[in-house]
């Protein structure tokens, strides 16, 4: 997952003497702000460094996908942000970004300063300008040392690994869950209502096949009759997906709700 940043010119900041943000333009500020925001900079080792050098006011707008994940970043990265520099983080909750990021630059604007992006998104949003550079100058040398180039990029920089797995509520399944895609599939052994990732076609193509049958090798490649073992397979189990997700927070959220008894959520690696 990318962490990109992203400028709205009719958002800009009034020119200050200084050498505090006051001083920089939006421009530049939101530069600082990705860079800072972008790598655990605002640790209590490096918190005097933001002092010293990102010190300032405002406040800059940053999407989370909500529930326990944004509790975590507010925790651990906004809080401690705000309180090293003086700038307040403005959460903006939502789904999927990628296509709220489209509309706001198409419509020329923006009202997001920093998104999570998923990395197959990033290539094509890159060529269209979507991003301002990230000013690495900024960066203090224990962050720098800990980030290696190659997620460095011009204008966006990895800020996590993330997978998803089979979990399920143990208040439903006392004796023991599902542990496999085909326990999943089976709605007689394993009874209630399921959740998958609403945007989660390729993996949900492969949890079907592994359901069906398939080793993880001879699932590739795939062929149309894989496919359509697989979109079956899928029909089988739709009318017991009581909600196709789609936020970050969701799965886990909904399954303290007993909205979902087994499903699939997304674990995320820093």
């Amino acid at each position: 997952m990318f962490l990109a940043e992203r400028i709205d010119a009719e958002r800009a900041t009034k020119q200050n003497s200084g050498d505090s943000f006051c001083s920089l333009s939006r421009r530049s500020l939101l530069q600082s702000t990705a860079a800072l925001l972008s790598v655990p900079l605002v640790a209590q080792a490096t918190s005097a460094w933001a002092q010293d050098k990102l010190a300032g006011a405002g406040e800059v707008v940053a999407f989370s996908y909500g529930g326990s994940y944004t509790e975590g970043v507010r925790r651990y990265v906004f809080e401690p942000f705000k309180e090293a520099t003086g700038i307040k983080v403005v959460e903006a909750v939502g789904d999927l970004p990628v296509p709220l990021v489209k509309a706001m630059f198409e419509a020329g604007r923006v009202d997001w300063d920093i998104a999570y992006l998923p990395r197959k998104n990033y290539p094509e949003m890159h060529e269209a300008g979507m991003f301002v550079p990230i000013d690495y100058s900024l960066w203090d040398q224990e962050s720098l040392d800990g980030t290696s180039n190659e997620v460095r990029l011009k204008d966006a920089v990895y800020i996590d690994y993330n997978s998803e797995v089979l979990a399920y509520d143990q208040r439903a399944f006392p004796g023991g869950g599902p542990q496999t895609w085909a326990d999943f599939w089976d709605v007689k052994k394993f009874p209630g209502p399921r959740g998958l990732y609403a945007s989660g076609d390729q993996n949900n193509i492969r949890y079907a096949l592994i359901a069906a049958g398939f080793s993880k090798k001879d699932m590739w490649p795939l062929t149309d009759d894989k496919l359509d073992i697989a979109f079956k397979k899928l029909n089988e189990l739709k009318p017991h997906i009581s909600k196709w997700w789609s936020a970050g927070g969701e799965p886990a959220q909904l399954l303290i709700n007993r909205e979902y008894v087994p499903r699939v959520c997304t674990m995320a690696v820093t």
